[in-house]
């Protein structure tokens, strides 16, 4: 693996203003042209906090202040030309619409109705955006390809599993490129890593960033690593996250209130935000990255999220052939998949079926577990983790509502649904990819769905949803 540390001469050349350095690079001997020049792409990454665990008169733990400080701090850096924010949703668009007035970013967004996504903001030309889903049922990468002085980049944003959905791995959960020995941590960043190398261009600069919720010691990175990933903050000489004093972490203020918000004195204590590039391209990680606005602010907000935001900044050769390809790319189209016959709508009547399988299983409206499990799928093999997951939650079961978003059948007997969890009116597990199946002309909730839900966060995996 190949990284460069660029002199602080070319440092202060490229300076922080993210345009190209226009410095030639000298062609081969004889020849009198240059072959390339040098240009400074800027990055940056921050999980903005959605805020839907903070106290309702809070909203969100100001999250209107909190994206205008954000906006702030991105003015103040003469607006890096990409910048990846995780735990967005519609909301958090919104508002920074609204507090985006002196950088002139676009917005990448799909309007994907989930409470946790990622949108990208670029003042470079952008090409085209996808999301890609990974494994378990709730998390995603988001891809964004722009047109830069440094050529095309593609860049993959993510927010990987935390403590509260990771688990261990089975093979239906975990398919290649990912090992059964894996947790879903490590499995997702496999999936991103894979879908990196399938779709980004070859001669793109291409970066992976987001919170991983994984430390550096931990698989998920090492994955990234032995992918020929180079880790920006390690890059540009910073040094490791130090738990004690706080110094280079990310991450480790409280997420359900405003008193680390405020605190200018709090303290990160883990390091699990990062922008790593791919060493292919060979770019120069200059001195410019590492924390994005780690210091507090002086005004009434201290921080803008309970993680502190990563920057890379990045000086790449580029030539002319790669300018001009950039310029006319576009984005590769996606396999072709088969689809199933007999597809659509189901009618009212199945319709019904299907969400009355879904509210018996899981809503807290049924209280009797025997009742429940007869809306389940192959419910004999579940039948002794069922009971003893029932009386662990049962607390909480009994608030649970259900919410069907989306209903299409795939054949007769076999439907996609799209459904949400909600906790005394709150999405807890927002729309979920579930399935539904038809059996003996009854409907259940297929035994993948249910496993999906109730092994989360789980340190051991019943048999019956390791199949």
């Amino acid at each position: 693996m190949r990284t460069r540390l660029t002199s602080i001469v070319l440092a202060l050349v490229v300076g922080l203003m993210g345009c190209s350095s226009e410095e030639p690079i000298a062609g081969p001997p004889g020849t009198s042209a240059p072959s390339a020049t040098s240009a400074s792409l800027r990055v940056v990454s921050i999980n903005l906090l959605h805020g839907t665990a903070c106290p309702d008169d809070s909203d969100r733990c100001d999250l209107p202040g909190r994206v205008a400080l954000f906006a702030d701090q991105l003015a103040a850096a003469d607006c890096p030309e990409v910048v990846s924010v995780q735990e967005a949703n519609q909301r958090t668009v919104d508002e920074l619409r609204n507090a985006l007035s002196i950088c002139e970013y676009e917005i990448v967004w799909d309007d994907d109705p989930s409470l946790d996504r990622e949108a990208v903001l670029s003042t470079l030309p952008v090409v085209g955006h996808r999301r890609f889903r990974l494994a378990g049922p709730l998390r995603s990468a988001y891809w964004v390809r722009v047109q830069a002085e440094v050529g095309l980049v593609d860049y993959f944003s993510t927010h990987l599993a935390s403590s509260s959905d990771d688990r261990p791995c089975d093979a239906t959960t975990c398919p290649p490129p990912c090992a059964v020995a894996d947790s879903v941590n490590t499995c997702q960043m496999r999936q991103v890593v894979a879908h990196a190398e399938e779709f980004a261009d070859d001669n793109a600069v291409v970066v992976i960033g987001g919170d991983l919720n994984a430390t550096p010691t931990e698989p998920t990175i090492a994955s990234l690593r032995d992918a020929g990933y180079v880790d920006t903050h390690l890059a540009a000489g910073n040094a490791e996250c130090d738990p004690v004093t706080g110094d280079q972490c990310t991450s480790g203020r409280v997420d359900d209130a405003m008193a680390d918000l405020i605190d200018p004195t709090s303290r990160q204590r883990e390091r699990i935000d990062y922008l790593f590039v791919s060493d292919a391209r060979g770019c120069d990680v200059v001195d410019a990255s590492g924390l994005f606005n780690g210091a507090p602010s002086d005004g009434p907000l201290a921080h803008p999220s309970d993680h502190t935001g990563v920057i890379a900044t990045l000086v790449c050769s580029v030539s002319a052939e790669q300018r001009t390809a950039a310029s006319a790319a576009t984005m590769p189209p996606l396999p072709s998949t088969t689809i199933a016959v007999g597809g659509g709508p189901p009618d009212e009547p199945t319709r019904q079926a299907i969400s009355d399988a879904f509210n018996t299983l899981f809503a807290g409206s049924v209280s009797d577990p025997e009742v429940k499990l007869t809306a389940l799928e192959d419910a004999e093999l579940l039948r002794e983790s069922f009971f003893a997951m029932y009386e662990r939650t049962k607390a909480i079961a009994e608030r649970i509502e259900v919410r069907l978003d989306a209903i299409t059948l795939t054949d007769a007997s076999h439907a996609e649904v799209t459904y949400t969890l909600l906790l005394d009116g709150a999405a807890v597990l927002d729309r979920l990819p579930g399935k539904a199946i038809q059996i003996d002309g009854r409907w259940l909730v297929s035994r993948r769905t249910y496993c999906d839900v109730a092994t989360q966060g789980a340190t051991e995996i019943p048999d019956a949803c390791r199949a």
